[in-house]
């Protein structure tokens, strides 16, 4: 049953081949504008379907008030959605992914709806990307705080003034640097994967899709951008050991077109999860504008795809997540 909320109706719904992922739909109270894309927003992490400090509500119905559909769900295990029958022998970004297909099929086939814009912070983010470019009824992404990587850039500018700290060596010699754990972290990656597998013959190690590498991710890119696909990308000061200057995404991929269908914000006075009502505001008001400029009145229907279509995008562990 529908609730009223300031412009807006809410819904709850069982989502999935299996119904047991729970959303919530938002849509204006005269109904949504089927030319625009249906808005997907993805977990951040393990924190449900309301998204930190209630940020998803706020921008789902920002969003239906500019006259989207809107639906927020909760993958398996998280929030009040139940654990699926596929999810055995997969690593956990190959489930999200077959959900995150699953629930737009869903969505398709009780709303009618056939074009999507997934949006996403940290790991929603990353899973939002991974989205846009596995399935091409995903015309669009919002990816707040997503995985970036680091470029000389980063090191000299987070690094460079603390090697004459003190208190950094002090940190360094106590085992409590975070360069060190890291630095150790990329050792042992390295010595495990020159070491003998001790895996099963014919069984290949899990892979976690939202970490390519950074050829594969240019690729990725090069892929979504072909397609015309729109992304916003938006980075905070609240998570400098991954991102710490504007210009760090572009320097990551030198000498890419980009086509002028990624649009970008740098917030380095904002925290991760836009806990204060001031950066809330800000980051409704860069997306709701995004929205507005990418689709409102400009969207051309030059779509692929049918879930057939998708199957050689879906990742190798299809057959045992129950495709």
């Amino acid at each position: 049953m529908g609730e009223m909320t300031a412009g807006v109706t809410e819904a709850t719904h069982l989502l999935g081949r299996e119904h047991h992922l729970v959303g919530i739909s938002t849509r204006p109270v005269g109904g949504a504008d089927p030319a625009l894309p249906t808005v997907v927003f993805l977990n951040s992490g393990i924190i449900h379907r309301i998204g930190p400090n209630r940020l998803y509500v706020r921008l789902a119905r920002a969003l239906a008030r500019e006259g989207a559909l809107v639906y927020r769900y909760d993958f398996s295990g998280i929030g009040d959605s139940g654990n699926p029958s596929y999810a055995g022998g997969a690593h956990r970004s190959e489930v999200e992914l077959r959900e995150v297909v699953n629930a737009l099929d869903w969505i398709r086939d009780q709303e009618g709806a056939d074009h999507f814009v997934l949006v996403g912070l940290c790991s929603g983010g990353d899973n939002a990307f991974l989205g846009i470019e596995r399935d091409g009824r995903v015309i669009g992404a919002v990816l707040l705080d997503p995985f970036a990587f680091r470029t000389t850039g980063y090191f000299l500018r987070y690094y460079g003034p603390r090697l004459l700290n003190p208190a950094v060596w002090w940190r360094v010699l106590t085992g409590r640097s975070p360069f060190l754990r890291w630095f150790l972290g990329q050792l042992r990656q390295k010595l495990k994967a020159e070491s003998p597998s001790e895996e099963a013959p014919g069984e290949p190690p899990l892979r976690d899709l939202t970490r390519p590498t950074r050829d594969e991710m240019r690729r990725q890119l090069r892929e979504v951008l072909e397609r015309s696909g729109r992304l916003l990308y938006v980075f905070t000061g609240g998570l400098q050991e991954r991102y710490y200057y504007r210009n760090q995404f572009f320097d990551a991929f030198p000498g890419m077109d980009f086509r002028g269908l990624v649009d970008f914000e740098y917030y380095p006075d904002s925290d991760h999860t836009f806990s204060r009502k001031d950066l809330q505001e800000r980051l409704e008001r860069r997306i709701v504008r995004w929205f507005r400029e990418s689709f409102v009145g400009t969207l051309e229907m030059a779509l692929p795809t049918s879930t057939q279509d998708l199957s050689r995008k879906l990742p190798r562990a299809e057959t045992a997540l129950g495709g």
